[in-house]
């Protein structure tokens, strides 16, 4: 066993004296094989991987391996012409599906400038550390690869790693792990040496050098001890030092000599690349956000990696001063016994931060060049950079600065803490000194500063003795303000808030005098109040840029101070703010813009909006038309049929109970809707038996009155003996249609679809952001749905005729013909409505009401005035068989007839008599075979984008 034990120590590392490292094992998702297959090598590289492979063999690095999984390889040829293999992890590195990720130890590099100046340093790099890290023996299978053979001549071959793998996801990770374990010993030893640690490059720092070649052999010997080994050939003792990209000496840190390409920045991924290795060195070279803003610039527009971009000349000079940053750039290593402090410089664009330590730069601090916030004040960057660079400090040194210098008095500084949260929050916990005193240097001098830190001319309370200007804008383009004096201004934008926007400057422009500005805007009020200091984000929009531009350099040019706040417009609140504020909005309001506002919280169909507001039929349809929710949610044609109505309000009611998942459990619905004015009435229940109907009829007596007689379905709610006796104490006739056979309830179900589609409408394309619970979203649907909506055979809304009684139709009261199908005889009878497909007839005195289909009717073609139904009745009673034998005869007399009761019913359903002849004119042509009779079908949707009034319309757009 000594033996066996002795042979594995010899052919892992070569030392016998050394136990391996304990692997640590990888978590796994899946244990499911991931095979990738090996793509064919040119033969050149495919002889290198084989010397590859079996040297990696001999050295025990990889084994053979019949493995499920498998990962392509292929070999690199680096710049002394040797060879190099590199596995394809990728599918095994898929965080989502097969490894689980460690996580990383350090998650940025250290800063060079926390070693101690004047300490003598050694920098050591650790020989192939990866490879003298073992994996664990149940994840090797996981990393198998194959050798091709040329033309399949010969089975493959296939090994797999037994040490970790370059490119595995978790192998940097494992690295870290090891080499800090081996350095554990070294650091409690010697703990006040500096230590550095990166990966397998590490740095030590010391006092005196004995002490430092005392902290370098220990560390020598715990290496060995962990089985890693030290390359000779890289041990630096000398100045300069090179550790992390950076280069050493004594006293200061210095970044690489290196010279940008231009000729090769042609894509934004070029761009990318230059900024990414740019931004890191920029705490060392000192380059300001506004000495970049042209090359961050050029990272704007198309997202793909691909597209082309073009170095401008303004770039140019940024890439120049760059090169010349890393010429001429340096930072300091710091004394350790003495403290650092924070100065804050107001550059233009965003403040400027710099560690120093007495007179020494330490490190430098910026923001991003882009801000989350369309406006930030360049108080609040201040406060952010504060807070920023504090942390930082604390995580080099593990302390807060000393001081704070900042470019504000102690009298504003006191008024930022009281007044901005950002600062407050950017200063929290601090106990040093906030100074306004810099240090007397030169290397700070090149910075570029602003004076726009605080505000100067925008004001936070009102000015006394001031002129008050009321603004305005209109999403039809028209800007306008009153006050001393009144201007409308037409701009090119289709936003109110733009259109406020322009008004603002325009005031700001033509008062050259103290001034007080109220708007209605809350947004335009925010922006103005802001704009004088703020950094402004850059918008993907150029006429959005351009007016925060112009409203900012319009405050900044302005002489005298001005105070601007915000009225909330509508109301009906006394006073004089609110009438001059309803002044300026009538400069720019209009009739459209109002019927626009009300469709887009209600979505109220056309006859309601053209019954509301003073719009033509062509503006409300237009209005409709452009709305995305109201032309995909049109409802199809309903069929004709018969189904009785009341002939008054509150005469018969349908109810039924339909469902609406989204509101919960509160997706019970019941409706009711009253079959003459089809006024509609409905609540939110959490279930449909009896005691859930009682509820919401309750609510319709409060809301309706109390109906004659009721129709439901046959559901269990509505057939019980407790509903019944509800019913008889109400004093309320019920019945019930057939089983099922909706078409009974036809009224009630189409209600239901219409009340649904509202409520979809009005949720995915309402301005209303109130409507919360399911009742508020239900109640604003049945506000639409009685009180705005207009349907196509009524000239008024569904509330006013439910309330008024108000008939909608000048049609009733003409003698017809109707027939009779049990006695197969014509009878006469007086029209008391039509409907669609069917009018209501009554036969006589003292008898009920019959709903007759209109193929079953016709004119009486006496004049009626004072005709009685009793004069020549067997004269004018056609008899079945005398009426058979005349369409016999002349097939046009019973086509006369329903041509005419066609064309009644339809002037019954346009409302209007003019209406009614001008159809009567084009059935007339119709008849006569002037005019395809189908062009001229009249609209059937209850919520006609036309009104109903312009049938030859609805054929082009609502069918």
């Amino acid at each position: 066993n000594k033996s066996k034990k002795r042979r594995n120590r010899v052919s892992f590392l070569g030392v016998a004296t050394v136990e391996p490292p304990k692997p640590i094992p990888l978590t796994w998702k899946t244990e499911k094989p991931v095979w990738v297959n090996q793509w064919p090598l040119p033969k050149q590289k495919l002889e290198a991987l084989h010397l590859l492979a079996n040297e990696q063999l001999e050295k025990g690095h990889i084994e053979p391996s019949f493995s499920p999984w498998n990962s392509p390889v292929f070999v690199i040829q680096k710049k002394s012409g040797k060879w190099r293999m590199l596995t394809d992890l990728r599918a095994v590195n898929a965080v989502n599906a097969v490894i689980q990720p460690m996580g990383p130890l350090q998650p940025g590099l250290p800063s060079l400038a926390m070693i101690p100046k004047d300490w003598p340093l050694i920098i050591i790099d650790l020989k192939d550390c990866f490879f003298t890290i073992p994996l664990a023996e149940q994840d090797c299978e996981k990393f198998a690869f194959t050798i091709p053979a040329i033309n399949n001549k010969e089975p493959a071959t296939r090994f797999q790693w037994k040490v970790l793998p370059q490119g595995m996801l978790n192998s940097p990770t494992i690295c870290q792990t090891f080499v800090g374990r081996a350095l554990q010993p070294v650091r409690e030893k010697f703990s006040d040496c500096y230590i550095i640690h990166y990966i397998d490059d590490i740095l030590c720092a010391a006092e005196t050098k004995d002490k430092l070649i005392d902290c370098y052999t220990f560390l020598q010997a715990e290496v060995a001890n962990a089985g890693l080994a030290i390359a000779s050939d890289k041990i630096q003792t000398s100045t300069p030092f090179h550790y992390l990209g950076m280069q050493i000496e004594n006293r200061k840190i210095k970044p690489p000599k290196i010279e940008i390409r231009k000729d090769t920045l042609k894509t934004l991924n070029d761009f990318q690349k230059l900024l990414g290795d740019i931004n890191w060195i920029r705490p060392t070279l000192g380059i300001p956000t506004y000495a970049m803003s042209n090359l961050f610039s050029i990272l704007r527009g198309d997202s793909d990696l691909n597209s082309k971009r073009m170095l401008t000349p303004e770039a140019t000079k940024e890439i120049k001063l760059v090169e010349e940053k890393i010429q001429s750039a340096q930072i300091n290593r710091i004394d350790p016994l003495a403290t650092l402090q924070l100065l804050i410089f107001a550059t233009a664009h965003s403040p400027t931060g710099i560690i120093i330590q007495n007179t020494d730069l330490v490190e430098w601090s910026f923001l991003p060049h882009s801000t989350v916030k369309t406006f930030t004040l360049y108080l609040d960057q201040m406060a952010t950079l504060i807070g920023q660079t504090r942390l930082r400090i604390i995580k080099l040194c593990g302390n807060d600065p000393d001081k704070i210098v900042v470019p504000l008095t102690k009298e504003q500084v006191r008024q930022a803490f009281i007044n901005s949260g950002a600062w407050q929050i950017g200063l929290a916990n601090f106990v040093g000194i906030i100074d306004n005193h810099y240090p007397k240097t030169k290397i700070f001098q090149f910075l570029k500063m602003t004076t726009w830190i605080l505000p100067k001319i925008t004001r936070r309370e009102p000015l006394e003795n001031a002129l008050t200007v009321f603004t305005d804008g209109s999403s039809n383009g028209k800007a306008a303000y009153t006050g001393p004096k009144e201007r409308v201004i037409k701009t090119q934008y289709q936003s109110a808030q733009r259109a406020e926007l322009v008004a603002v400057i325009t005031v700001l422009q033509d008062f050259d005098q103290p001034i007080n500005i109220i708007s209605d805007s809350a947004y335009v009020v925010q922006a103005t109040r802001d704009v004088e200091t703020a950094l402004i984000k850059y918008s993907m929009d150029d006429q959005l840029n351009q007016l925060f531009n112009l409203l900012q350099q319009t405050v900044r040019k302005r002489n005298f101070p001005f105070y601007i706040t915000h009225i909330r417009a509508h109301t009906n609140l006394p006073g004089p703010l609110t009438k001059a504020n309803e002044q300026a909005d009538l400069l720019v309001s209009s009739a459209l813009i109002k019927a626009q506002e009300l469709h887009a919280l209600t979505h109220v169909n056309v006859a309601g909006l053209k019954n509301k507001f003073d719009v033509t039929w062509k503006q409300a349809k237009d209005i409709v038309q452009h709305c995305t929710q109201c032309q995909v949610l049109h409802l199809p044609t309903q069929e004709a049929g018969v189904n009785p109505r009341g002939l008054c309000p509150n005469a018969l009611w349908q109810m039924d109970v339909t469902h609406v998942s989204s509101f919960g459990r509160l997706s019970y619905i019941h409706v009711t809707v009253d079959t003459y004015s089809h006024f509609i009435w409905a609540t939110c229940q959490t279930g449909e038996s009896t005691s859930h109907v009682k509820k919401h009829l309750l609510s319709c007596f409060a809301v309706m009155g109390v109906p004659e007689k009721i129709k439901t379905d046959n559901g269990p709610g509505y057939c019980s003996k407790a509903f019944q006796k509800f019913l008889s104490q109400w004093k309320i006739s019920h019945t019930t249609g057939i089983p099922y056979n909706s078409q009974g309830q036809a009224i009630v179900e189409r209600t239901n679809r219409t009340l649904k589609t509202q409520l979809v409408k009005q949720k995915e394309g309402g301005d209303s952001k109130e409507c919360t619970t399911p009742q508020m979203q239900l109640n604003l649907a049945l506000y639409t749905l009685n009180f705005l909506n207009i349907y196509r055979n009524q000239t008024t809304t569904s509330a006013e005729q439910h309330l008024t009684g108000k008939k909608n139709s000048p049609h009733e009261g003409k003698l017809i013909w109707w027939k009779d199908n049990k006695n197969k005889t014509w009878e006469i009878g007086k029209v008391i409505t039509w409907g669609r497909g069917f009018a209501c007839v009554s036969p006589g005195e003292n008898q009920l009401p019959v709903w007759i289909p209109t193929r079953h009717l016709k004119f009486y073609n006496e004049p009626i005035g004072d005709a009685k139904k009793s004069t020549s009745a067997e004269t004018e009673t056609p008899q079945s068989s005398t009426v058979d034998s005349q369409d016999e005869q002349n097939g046009d007399v019973r086509r006369t007839d329903e041509v005419a009761i066609h064309q009644e019913s339809r002037a019954a359903d346009l409302g209007t008599t003019k209406e009614a002849d001008a159809v009567s004119y084009k059935i007339s042509r119709e008849h006569k075979g002037d005019t395809n009779p189908r062009e001229y079908a009249a609209c059937s949707l209850d919520d006609c984008i036309n009104g109903g009034k312009s049938p030859y319309a609805c054929r082009s757009s609502c069918s």
